[in-house]
């Protein structure tokens, strides 16, 4: 596989985590291992499980963000305003909150 084939198949994200994996494969063979074979070993024995623990890992944060955003409006009104403000936040922050998350978290 080719460096446009690959960069083409994975997201800025998962090729730094490839490249990550390249290191360590390296390091563990005591010899270069190049892109593509980093790429393909990824693939097959880690890709799933970090892309698992990666979309874990934001909704954890997520939910605990419109949470705290409920329990701000909550006390806003001094009363529970609940599915309410759970899609106020989805309205007026999701994005921005996403993007945010992908500039701060986004290699686990």
């Amino acid at each position: 596989m080719s460096l446009m084939e690959i960069s083409q198949r994975y997201t800025a994200l998962e090729l730094r985590e490839i490249e990550r994996h390249r290191e360590r494969l390296s390091r563990d063979r005591g010899c270069g291992v190049g892109l593509a074979e980093a790429a393909a070993d990824w693939s097959a024995h880690h890709a799933e499980q970090w892309r698992v623990e990666r979309q874990a890992h934001c909704l954890q944060l997520q939910c605990a963000e419109i949470n705290r955003h409920k329990w701000i409006r909550s006390e806003q009104e001094r009363r529970d305003v609940g599915h309410e403000a759970v899609l106020e936040w989805i309205q007026k922050y999701a994005a921005t909150w996403r993007q945010w998350y992908e500039e701060e978290h986004g290699v686990m």
